[in-house]
């Protein structure tokens, strides 16, 4: 993959690099949040997700969406850091298409560090399974803006190549 060695330092790069750092940092306060301060967070929205839909749990279906809640949590924080990276190389070295690889990389990276970041926090734990729960979520993430992107160009442009996709 070819990236040209300087890259564009417009206002549009700054300002996505600084989003992309901005939450890069709030990635990193939740992460240190004890065990007892995280459980209280998910269960706060379990909460809210049963009065709003008039459920009535057992334990263990409360136990199930919890873990849900947590999980699809870590994906989408981790999903919308992969495409702030990519707004971030997009706008610093153009070419779209071509920075999906590095900006899931980038992201993946800081997941990763954000799970040996969880071992020094109080009652949590850095896990491999959940490296992957994130990483799975930037995938999943970037997939869909490049659908998204693709089904976009092509109501504006239904003649252009495949090849010319975002």
């Amino acid at each position: 993959m070819y990236l040209p060695l300087k890259p564009d330092l417009n206002r549009k790069t700054i300002a996505f690099a600084l989003l992309t750092l901005a939450w890069m940092v709030v990635i990193f306060l939740f992460s240190a949040q004890n065990g007892d301060d995280s459980s209280v967070t998910s269960g706060s929205i379990v909460d809210l997700i049963c009065r709003a839909l008039c459920l009535h749990l057992t334990p263990h279906g409360e136990e199930f969406l919890t873990f849900c809640v947590r999980k699809g949590a870590h994906m989408t924080e981790f999903g919308l850091l992969g495409l702030l990276w990519l707004g971030t190389l997009k706008n610093a070295f153009g070419n779209l298409s071509r920075l999906y690889p590095t900006a899931f990389a980038a992201a993946s990276v800081y997941a990763a560090t954000d799970e040996i970041h969880q071992l020094f926090s109080g009652g949590r734990t850095g896990r491999l399974t959940d490296w992957l729960i994130d990483s799975a979520g930037i995938l999943i993430f970037l997939m869909l803006f490049r659908l998204l992107s693709y089904i976009i160009m092509k109501k504006k442009n239904p003649h252009a190549e495949q090849r010319n996709v975002i």
